[in-house]
């Protein structure tokens, strides 16, 4: 049994007439045909689209080595070398990486929407969110890492923030995530804020 056909009247641009469809109608035979296949294949890319943040995924394992990074500083941790990977912060070179400007020129914010992003990218969190109370900002992080690698992970964003950034940041963890909180305390230390302009 044959599908039953809806009318659809419509223009389209001519540049797309004449530089696509004229070419692809002889394949087809008929504009409707040629509309529906086009249709299916857009519907199918759209499926089957890597989201930004897989892209940003993989654009950091190629381009940045995240992996080999994440393991080497596991691997510092499980070896009790924790002021190693606190003063080793991958973050600096990711913030940097990923903005393609010195941390000198990225500001509070975009080092926080970033943190954000990257905890998910690289499987530190399920989702996280940020919110913005009077002087303070918070990251609340949905995770399954484990207490013990939360609180490094914690450890580690709080020193790069303090050192950088010059916010006091406190951390809640929690058996099903964590909490980051930064409140803006110095206004003069760090030139890369936009805040403290």
């Amino acid at each position: 049994m044959a599908a039953r056909k809806v009318r659809i009247q419509t223009t389209i641009n001519s540049n797309v007439y004449e530089h696509y469809i004229k070419k692809l109608l002889p394949e087809y035979g008929q504009l409707n045909k040629l509309i529906e296949e086009a249709v299916k294949q857009l519907f199918e890319i759209k499926e089957n689209e890597l989201s930004k943040l897989d892209r940003l995924r993989a654009k950091m394992m190629r381009e940045a080595g995240v992996i080999a990074i994440g393991f080497e500083s596991a691997e510092k941790a499980l070896k009790g070398e924790i002021e190693k990977v606190l003063s080793e912060n991958e973050i600096n070179f990711l913030l940097e990486w990923y903005y393609g400007r010195p941390i000198e020129k990225i500001a509070f914010e975009e080092a926080i929407e970033f943190m954000r992003t990257a905890l998910i990218a690289m499987n530190w969190a399920v989702d996280a969110k940020v919110n913005l109370e009077g002087e303070e900002t918070y990251i609340m992080v949905r995770s399954n890492l484990g207490r013990g690698l939360a609180e490094l992970l914690c450890m580690v964003i709080k020193h790069f923030f303090e050192r950088n950034y010059g916010v006091e940041v406190r951390f809640s963890v929690y058996p099903g995530g964590y909490t980051l909180s930064f409140r803006h305390v110095s206004t003069d230390a760090y030139p890369c804020s936009s805040v403290r302009e």
